[in-house]
């Protein structure tokens, strides 16, 4: 995966470097340590637009806050680790809040709130203080505050808890809540969301994914164009969150609209952003995809690919969506889930993607001069760098 932000510089030595000066420069700069910041985040299991989003916070905090200790907690602490290794020289990965949560799921007679608050319980207790150091503790954003996960809501509710009795800041950014539950974000000093129906029910102005979080100056602009005969075709339809007979429908679309386009196979490609959930996609369509055209999650990460505007893609995952539009590149976005993917993707749309949207009451297949440009993008971009160096009182 392209690296997005360049290296953080090293830190410089002073100009004067008499004995005398070092001591009165220690003396006149140095500062109370800053208290630790504490990340909730879905990454880890691996998903790409999760572990995007992780990322994204985790490039911001080592860019103006590389001396905070950054703890984040995640269902995989041990992935989350090999994936984001390396990116923040602070950083610790935990499962605190999320084995609280489980285990209370599953038997524990405990609610995760109860722990915080009295601790005594020699499995949490190291990691519960921890969180209870942290002088902010803030929800990353995602599609999981809602009614396809409703125990989700016990991550506020813990968040709550920690706040009541150390008077920990709470945010919550780039939050989906569609389908929507009966969430409280009492408490939450800031809370941004990132389509139109959950900015309504909750009477806010509607923000940003936390995927565009990235420092607008480390942007480059892409010139290619967008050419029929040399287009790179990019697929990915997935089998998970999807409603009864809708990933065949999925599938199903793919191939009447690459047959409609007359897309060589050569030039078709399948990219994973879920192992497994995504895979199940590819071995239906791998008679159209080009024999080496599979890109597993691993590979997505980890080596160099470019989003480009001369690029189709069909796919249902959202964060493809967002990367590949931010890119300049056109596409089509697939919905197996109504009032839940189609919400993600609409509100892509709304901004200018100016993709496609297939869903289940849409059969319609497109021509290429039916495919239109994106809009300029990167002034979200510039709109979510600046919220963020806000939020933490940086830039």
């Amino acid at each position: 995966m392209k690296k997005i932000l360049q290296q953080i510089p090293g830190f410089s030595t002073p100009k004067n470097t008499t004995e005398e000066h070092r001591h009165e420069n220690t003396a006149t700069t140095h500062q109370p340590e800053e208290a630790p910041i504490y990340l909730i985040s879905m990454a880890g299991y691996p998903n790409y637009g999760d572990e995007l989003i992780t990322r994204r916070w985790l490039e911001f905090f080592a860019e103006h806050k590389p001396n905070t200790e950054i703890w984040l907690d995640v269902r995989e602490p041990g992935t989350a680790s090999t994936l984001f290794k390396n990116i923040h020289p602070n950083l610790h990965v935990v499962n605190t809040v999320f084995r609280a949560i489980f285990e209370y799921e599953h038997n524990l007679n405990r609610h995760p709130s109860e722990l915080i608050k009295t601790l005594g319980s020699p499995r949490f207790d190291a990691g519960l203080l921890q969180l209870r150091r942290a002088g902010t503790i803030h929800l990353l954003g995602g599609g999981f505050i809602n009614s396809v996960w409703p125990s989700n809501a016990l991550i506020i509710e813990t968040m709550q808890a920690t706040a009541q009795e150390t008077g920990a800041r709470l945010i919550a950014t780039g939050q989906g809540l569609m389908p929507r539950i009966t969430e409280n974000f009492t408490g939450f000093s800031h809370i941004s969301v990132r389509d139109t129906p959950s900015s309504y029910a909750l009477g806010i102005t509607r923000g940003l994914d936390d995927a565009y979080l990235i420092n607008p100056n480390t942007l480059t602009p892409n010139t290619a164009e967008f050419s029929p005969e040399n287009t790179q075709l990019y697929l990915c339809v997935q089998n998970d969150a999807v409603e009864d007979g809708q990933h065949q429908r999925m599938l199903n679309f793919v191939r009447a609209q690459v047959k409609k386009l007359d897309i060589p196979r050569d030039n078709i490609h399948y990219v994973e952003a879920i192992p497994g959930a995504d895979y199940a996609g590819y071995e239906a369509l791998q008679d159209i995809v080009n024999p080496h055209g599979f890109i597993s999650f691993q590979q997505f990460w980890d080596e160099d690919f470019t989003f480009s505007p001369e690029q189709l893609w069909i796919t249902s995952r959202f964060h493809h969506h967002l990367m590949a539009s931010l890119a300049g590149a056109r596409g089509i976005a697939l919905s197996g889930k109504p009032d839940y993917y189609d919400v993600k993707h609409q509100s892509l749309l709304e901004l200018g993607s100016h993709w496609k949207l297939s869903g289940a009451d849409s059969q319609e297949l497109y021509n290429w001069s039916d495919f239109t440009a994106p809009e300029d993008m990167t002034r979200h971009v510039h709109t979510k760098y600046q919220q963020a160096c806000t939020l933490y009182s940086v830039g």
